[in-house]
């Protein structure tokens, strides 16, 4: 990181005492490698301080670096950085010299919190292109924010907005009840209660639990990343068409009278097998005429069933596979992924995605008579794919439009939409996130000297945002939450979150599970084990008949009030207290266990 300007602890005093005047500290590279530093005062508006450039002023320059005077801590201090997916930085006194950033922000946010002031930073332009960095050298914490636009042709202003939290709203809960009211002012939300008492099929998914059910995978890591027909190895069955209805059955006999079952795999050869390449359905599994009973099977059940597909990535084995079609990077190559179930991935351009494959896969799956709340991979899980191919070019603004087109078309056809993570370029459409964040409660390591990523702790940020819009799994370890570490399990109920299951989470041959390993995942190759599955399952239904209402709610406000004691409000005074500790914890005349939740209804 180049060297930031330090700010003596008496002028930061000074600086913050004086409302309406404050500086930024502004490091700019060329695209000719010059490097110019500038000190700017901020704009102040009505409730708020702005760093303005136009899109004039950006041409030019590679990478903005911004640092605030009020974005300084001394190792010792109390209070935070958080970051838009929620994880905190301690101002830990022990911490070896250390620089953290990332672009994965889930939220246009960030928040700075010191003895001195609290602050919400946010920053809806060029959202996709802002890094947050964060600090430690010589016994001080230091935050910033960098634009980089290397390769980049400048498309709208850039802008910062930074608001001052005083009082009860100095918290991190604060900054996320103030960014929810500024995400609301837009407009394009709907409360997720308003929009299930229109959709039955929403109010359906969101009212029981959502079980994924993964049926048939090609080898992950994949042998072969030039994956053909003639060396396409073998796939893993594991769950075909009729033993999705014993599922059914197991079920309904253990007073799981309904869920939402979304198949995994169902496709051609299986999981990720010829991506963009869906139909027909995989005949090791049953083929389209067992599909199609499975459909009308479920459904006679009362139970709701919906496919994952992902309509963004494709593989050379499929015989749909152009090249044309592939996202360019900025030198003209392929824009390549993961190494995965059908060899090497290439991402789609979102807009040939649309317009070639969305469309019609989504007919398809209706006339197979899918109905509910389907599910797209990836879409809110990573920035949207830009592409610099001149037949169909798109910067992230541009592409997160057809984003925001495909998963609208698939509530439109199936009657609602689904995706994989917590991303909100998409929340004005989206109604189910499989987790918020993939990097979960295992990623932190609390005073761990050799945590690079900086990450002290999580703060449900994203819930306090959009619970009550966006019904959700908190956590990729909360899949299968009831067979888990309490550690795990309990974020279900201190989030309000949705009960999600799944058959066959851990697919991969590595250890690279990110949903589960084989010891907290569910079974049916068997009936003994199928039985087991079940039984877990039987826990959340109970779970979601008895408190699913609160995903309905906001959350109002969450906080530690113990040692390992959370406490969540929610909107219509609904409180959770969750005891992560070893020893009892009482709160209004109720004494609850260590390691156990309660919830008090208003």
């Amino acid at each position: 990181m180049i060297a930031m300007k330090k700010f003596l602890p008496i002028i930061l005093l000074l600086a913050l005492s004086c409302s309406s005047r404050h500086e930024l500290e502004v490091v700019k590279v060329l695209s000719d490698g010059t490097v110019v530093n500038e000190t700017v005062k901020l704009s102040k508006k009505k409730d708020c301080y702005v760093y303005k450039v136009s899109q004039k002023d950006l041409n030019g320059i590679d990478t903005l670096t911004i640092t605030p005077d009020f974005a300084f801590a001394q190792a010792g201090e109390e209070g935070y950085f958080v970051d838009g997916q929620g994880f905190a930085t301690y101002f830990l006194a022990d911490r070896p010299d250390v620089e953290y950033s990332t672009n994965r922000l889930p939220l246009a946010m960030e928040g700075i919190k010191t003895p001195n002031a609290c602050w919400l930073e946010v920053f809806n332009t060029y959202r996709f292109y802002v890094w947050a960095v964060s600090s430690f050298k010589d016994g001080e914490y230091c935050h910033s924010l960098s634009l980089r636009l290397k390769d980049v042709e400048p498309f709208e202003d850039f802008e910062v907005r930074f608001y001052p939290l005083e009082g009860d709203e100095a918290n991190y809960s604060g900054m996320a009840r103030l960014y929810r009211k500024l995400r609301l002012a837009k407009g394009d939300m709907v409360p997720l209660k308003e929009r299930a008492e229109k959709r039955p099929l929403l109010k359906y998914a969101v009212d029981n639990p959502e079980i994924r059910i993964r049926q048939a995978w090609k080898p992950v890591p994949c042998p072969d990343p030039n994956q053909t027909v003639e060396n396409e190895p073998p796939m893993n069955v594991k769950v075909t068409f009729d033993r999705v209805c014993d599922i059914i059955d197991a079920l309904k006999k253990e007073g799981v009278d309904g869920s939402q079952l979304t198949l995994v795999g169902w496709n051609l050869r299986g999981h990720d097998g010829r991506f963009p390449t869906v139909f027909p359905p995989e005949p090791a599994l049953g083929g389209e005429e067992g599909l199609r009973h499975l459909i009308e099977y479920a459904q006679g059940n009362d139970f709701q069933i919906v496919p994952h597909i992902c309509t963004g990535d494709a593989y050379r084995i499929s015989e749909e596979f152009d090249e044309a079609d592939v996202a360019k990077k900025a030198d003209g190559s392929l824009m390549a992924d993961a190494v995965y179930g059908g060899g090497q991935m290439y991402k789609l351009c979102y807009e040939v995605a649309y317009n070639k494959f969305v469309q019609k896969i989504h007919d398809g799956l209706r006339d197979l008579g899918f109905k509910g709340v389907m599910y797209n991979d990836v879409y809110s899980i990573i920035p949207p794919v830009e592409c610099w191919d001149p037949n169909h070019p798109a910067n992230h603004k541009q592409a997160n439009e057809w984003a925001v087109k495909t998963l609208q078309d698939g509530t439109d056809k199936l009657g609602g939409i689904g995706s994989e993570g917590g991303y909100d370029n998409v929340s004005s459409v989206l109604d189910f996130c499989l987790y918020t964040t993939m990097s979960g409660l295992t990623k932190i390591e609390p005073n761990a000297h050799n945590n690079k990523r900086m990450r002290d702790d999580y703060f449900p940020i994203w819930h306090i945002v959009y619970n009550g819009y966006i019904y959700s799994c908190p956590f990729s370890e909360s899949v299968n939450y009831s067979i888990k570490d309490p550690s795990i399990a309990m974020k279900i109920q201190e989030y309000g979150c949705h009960p999600t299951f799944y058959f066959y989470a851990a697919h991969r041959d590595d250890s690279h599970n990110w949903i589960g390993n084989r010891n907290s995942d569910l079974f049916c190759g068997t009936d003994e084990e199928l039985a087991t599955s079940v039984a877990a399952i039987k826990e959340g239904y109970d779970y979601i008949k008895e408190y699913g209402y609160i995903q309905y709610l906001f959350m109002d406000d969450h906080c530690q009030i113990a040692p390992k004691v959370y406490k969540t409000s929610f909107s219509d005074g609904t409180v959770t207290i969750c005891n992560y500790s070893d020893t009892p914890f009482e709160y209004d005349g109720v004494s609850i266990a260590g390691g156990k939740w309660h919830i008090f209804k208003p």
